[in-house]
């Protein structure tokens, strides 16, 4: 009896090792996918890119007020934009109350390609019928834009007159159109 009692007390140790041990190696599995996933969500963190234009010119974020407040914004806010796809972002006016209003927007590339040649027609406006834009054609050339690579931002504009301001100042999430059309890229 006390052969039988030993033999399985030593079974249960023995078992009970065996699925210690196979714990272990899952536990060492799911923290190996973990930090696979985290890694991936790392480097799917958004990252600014400067205009072909403004590059070609001499400017950097260190050296340009407005590119170091963009890089602010997306540091502060890295996933931005949608997975898996292309997207615009409003910023803010710019040169309120002047000849030279525009509207700024991050252009963001959530693709896993490489963007250029970037064209479509974009429409902002009221539910009510009201149309800051509607259907304007709005083209990133890559003479201009460059080549906007996976998970980047680049900005843009759009120059607005002091009636089209008063509608932004409108906009709200709730009672907002935006519509992005006919969109074609290479």
């Amino acid at each position: 009896m006390k052969k039988i009692l030993f033999l399985l007390t030593v079974a249960v140790l023995l078992l009970a090792g065996c699925a210690s041990k196979d714990d272990n190696k899952q536990q060492g599995a799911e923290e190996k996918v973990d930090k696979t996933v985290e890694q991936q969500v790392k480097e799917e963190k958004l990252s600014l890119q400067l205009l072909k234009a403004d590059e070609e010119a001499g400017v950097t974020i260190d050296n340009n007020e407005l590119y170091k407040e963009l890089n602010r914004m997306i540091t502060e806010n890295p996933d931005m934009g949608l997975a898996n796809d292309f997207g615009i972002n409003i910023i803010d006016i710019v040169d309120s109350g002047t000849e030279n209003a525009s509207l700024l927007f991050l252009a963001i590339n959530r693709l896993d390609e490489p963007m250029k040649n970037i064209s479509f027609d974009y429409t902002l406006g009221l539910d009510s019928g009201e149309f800051v834009w509607e259907g304007v054609e709005v083209n990133l050339s890559e003479q201009d834009t460059g080549i906007i690579q996976p998970n980047h931002a680049v900005p843009f504009s759009l120059g607005i007159t002091a009636e089209q301001e008063a509608l932004i100042d409108k906009l709200e999430q709730d009672n907002q159109v935006v519509k992005m059309d006919n969109f074609k890229f290479e």
